[in-house]
């Protein structure tokens, strides 16, 4: 009888337990959903040292909350942070429910993402080639399908494959529209892509209107100052370069920017991308003590971001030399010039 008794007692307080770290992961998404993310940061770290407590076969369990403070930190642009974590969720999520679970689905898709941002295109690809035929067999109808869709798209984007890229945005919005709405964010992702398709291939009176709906929808879904609608803002102020219309282009620019400054410093991903922009336009206008400025500290960053290819970083050293070239600095200009050299020819 007292065997028993213990026994029930151990039971009662592992039960007790296991509501209070559901409790505070509940509470954490709550916070976290409210903008209060110093909060729901400590509740998630609460909730998984009561999960801990009650034994490995709760592991999953500490994998979902660890999946959840990861997209915390990566909303704050902490990428490495929210990669290394998710990194833990993937692996706990595979030995525990399998790689054809969603949760393992889901997980490695939201990694992907993080890989994107960091630059480490390769890995993103790795991950979401693997969990594609898993979701057109398992999950056809859920919305990781179109995630994966759409973050294919924007890779073989970024890696000038427009039309495979184009193939994929277009299915991508076919599935969004299905399981989500036409007012998704997966379909304002595939809009996006699909804008940028017609942008790279001449077409921009078919580019414009699709990449505006994007920027609707990101603004309506997120709010007007989100990274994502900076991201759209970029799209369109490169289109407006592009075809020499240079007040719109630092209209969207300079937008784009103001954007990231105040919703997410700590976005590097983001900041690149815009002040390379800019510098593009304000080249363009001919104030080189601007784009000096722009791509000296777009240098900066990439070299911080050990992820990111040589390649990209020639494109910087090649734009700063052409920079450095007008303001008659013809020393700097010819040592950016080889060090780009050097990066390229070691990517040959």
């Amino acid at each position: 009888m007292k065997l028993l008794l213990i026994m029930l007692c151990a039971l009662a307080t592992a039960s007790a337990q296991l509501n209070v770290a559901s409790d505070l992961n509940d509470q954490g998404l709550q916070a976290a959903e409210a903008g209060r993310f110093d909060d729901a940061r400590k509740l998630f770290v609460e909730a998984i040292e009561k999960y801990q407590t009650l034994g490995p076969e709760y592991d999953a369990h500490i994998a979902i909350v660890k999946m959840n403070l990861a997209q915390l930190y990566g909303g704050e642009g902490k990428r490495a942070e929210c990669a290394s974590l998710l990194e833990e969720s993937l692996a706990v999520f595979r030995r525990t429910v399998g790689f054809e679970n969603l949760n393992t689905v889901t997980t490695a898709n939201v990694l992907a993402s993080m890989y994107m941002m960091l630059g480490d295109s390769g890995r993103a690809v790795d991950l979401l080639d693997e969990v594609l035929p898993i979701e057109r067999k398992l999950y056809p109808n859920d919305v990781q399908l179109a995630r994966t869709l759409g973050g294919l798209a924007s890779l073989h984007m970024r890696q000038g494959h427009v039309e495979k890229a184009m193939r994929f945005a277009e299915e991508a919005l076919q599935a969004s529209t299905k399981t989500e709405g036409e007012d998704s964010l997966e379909a304002a992702l595939a809009y996006a892509n699909l804008g940028e398709g017609h942008r790279v291939s001449g077409r921009p009176e078919r580019a414009l209107p699709l990449l505006r709906k994007a920027r609707a929808i990101y603004s309506s879904r997120l709010g007007p100052e989100h990274p994502r609608v900076a991201s759209v803002l970029m799209q369109e102020g490169v289109l407006f370069l592009a075809d020499g219309k240079l007040g719109l282009a630092e209209q969207s620019l300079t937008q784009a920017l103001a954007i990231v400054d105040k919703s997410c410093p700590l976005c590097a991903f983001e900041r690149i991308a815009a002040e390379n922009d800019l510098a593009l336009l304000r080249i363009r206008q001919g104030k080189y003590d601007a784009a000096d400025q722009l791509l000296s500290d777009v240098l900066a960053m990439q070299d911080k971001s050990h992820a990111l290819p040589g390649q990209e970083i020639a494109v910087t050293l090649q734009s700063l030399a052409v920079v450095r070239q007008k303001e008659r600095r013809y020393e700097d200009a010819e040592r950016l010039k080889q060090r780009a050299s050097l990066l390229t020819g070691s990517y040959r």
